[in-house]
């Protein structure tokens, strides 16, 4: 089975069966919302007091009067246990929900000063990797690190605080740190309550999505405090294996194209081409997970995002994986919530200057799948958009790295600022669920399209 199995068991890419009768958005995981549930501990961090929600995974059971087959002994009536399903891994334990990690970086003074000078060229074409004397976590050091910038370079000169990728791989192929090749720290200008990210992953996740693990986390640099930041996983081929049951397939990111991020050496890109020139459903059937895609597209919409697939942006991966094909991948959620006005609508919103859409053009002009994406958005909305349960991750996650926030000189913008960020980010999440529950009143009740623009009520 996939990983994002319907209530039938089935639900892989659209080219499977399907009878009419089930759900295609119920994700094979179930989440459960609850504020107040346990979190995983990742072990040794400055702060506490974030909020995790737990994501079961599904499991077997039987009535007592299926006939049972002994293979134990025999004497006692021991019965071998079936083996367990295949299941996603947790986050690594670094992006744990109740932990504010630092993380120490010590470079020479040369290669810094290379860094900054990257940053105000902002070029994202020249970020080569720099080396690193030494990386430091709790009692850990690792000196064969590298550090390079990341983010979108439109944003960096002017803007002070510089953004990085940490290698541990880029020297020395099988070097890693707690099981990855490399970590991220984000701190886009407009994200001020440090959140966007972090919350809209853990969406993703609730889904029972693949999405990749955020949380926040210190960073020093040279001895000195640099700032917070929003830490994320890196989507690569240890994601893959964290993810997926089979994680041999290509991954591609969108960029002006499709940049290939496994299997390079294979220059076969013919599934990717095939996915670029689909115009029909009949085309995407048997290529894409169609119900992967909607669900990824109805959590894009409920939040929203301005910049991933939903909305005609860039900031997406796909996985050709071997058992269901291609999977979206969310990546870089800064651009979610208060990003965009309240009131942008589920189905017809397209940013502007857009990238294109056409996977979801051609996906939502069927009128079963338009009809499957309107139960997508609901359940999204029931289960993953519960206000209370995002106002008490917000409240948990503000107090965690509150000092952490007022004391970072490097961000680009002010105390009250920040506040007003969180605050303006907490009211959005309420605004938004009023609207989408109007929204979906009417498409619920016999609300039709107008042509293709807003619902119109019976």
């Amino acid at each position: 089975m996939s990983r994002f199995d319907t209530a039938s068991g089935t639900g892989t890419t659209g080219a499977e069966e399907d009878d009419g009768t089930t759900d295609p958005v119920q994700p094979g995981t179930d989440a459960t919302t609850t504020a107040d549930d346990p979190t995983t501990t990742g072990g040794g961090s400055e702060s506490t007091g974030g909020v995790e929600v737990t994501t079961g995974t599904t499991t077997s059971t039987t009535t007592g009067d299926e006939p049972t087959t002994t293979t134990g002994d025999e004497t006692t009536g021991a019965v071998d246990p079936p083996p367990p399903a295949w299941a996603p891994k947790d986050c690594p334990e670094i992006y744990a929900q109740d932990i504010l990690p630092t993380f120490e970086i010590e470079l020479d003074p040369e290669e810094l000063a290379e860094l900054k000078a990257e940053w105000e060229a902002g070029d994202d074409n020249n970020t080569p990797d720099h080396p690193v004397k030494q990386f430091k976590y709790q009692d850990e050091i690792i000196t064969y690190a590298s550090i390079r910038l990341r983010g979108n370079a439109t944003w960096w000169p002017g803007q002070g605080k510089m953004q990085f990728e940490i290698g541990f791989n880029t020297y020395d192929k099988k070097g890693r740190f707690r099981g990855l090749k490399k970590i991220l720290f984000d701190a886009a200008e407009y994200n001020r309550a440090f959140l966007r990210d972090r919350m809209a992953m853990h969406i993703f996740r609730d889904l029972g999505l693949p999405a990749p693990c955020a949380n926040n986390a210190r960073l020093m640099l040279n001895g000195d405090y640099y700032g917070l930041f929003t830490s994320i996983e890196k989507v690569d081929s240890e994601f893959l294996e964290r993810v997926f049951e089979l994680s041999e397939g290509n991954l591609y990111k969108r960029g002006g194209g499709w940049d290939k991020k496994t299997n390079e050496d294979d220059p076969d890109e013919s599934d990717i081409e095939a996915l670029d020139d689909a115009e029909t459903l009949a085309d995407l059937t048997p290529i894409l997970n169609i119900d992967e895609a909607v669900l990824e597209w109805a959590a894009e919409a409920v939040m929203p995002d301005n910049d991933g697939a939903w909305a005609g942006g860039l900031n997406l991966y796909v996985y050709n994986d071997p058992k269901t094909g291609f999977n979206i991948i969310p990546w870089d959620k800064d651009a979610t919530f208060d990003r965009v006005e309240p009131d942008v609508d589920p189905y017809t919103y397209i940013k502007p200057n857009d990238k294109g859409r056409p996977l979801y053009d051609i996906v939502t002009d069927d009128p079963e799948w338009f009809a499957r994406y309107i139960e997508a958005l609901a359940h999204v909305r029931a289960t993953a958009y519960d206000v209370s349960v995002l106002h008490a991750r917000m409240d948990a996650w503000s107090a965690q790295i509150e000092e952490a926030a007022l004391t970072d000189v490097n961000k680009p913008f002010t105390n009250a600022q920040y506040y007003n960020g969180v605050e303006t980010m907490r009211e959005f999440i309420a605004d938004r669920a009023a609207y989408l529950d109007d929204w979906l009143d009417c498409w619920q009740n016999g609300g039709e399209k107008n042509g293709t623009g807003p619902c119109v009520g019976p």
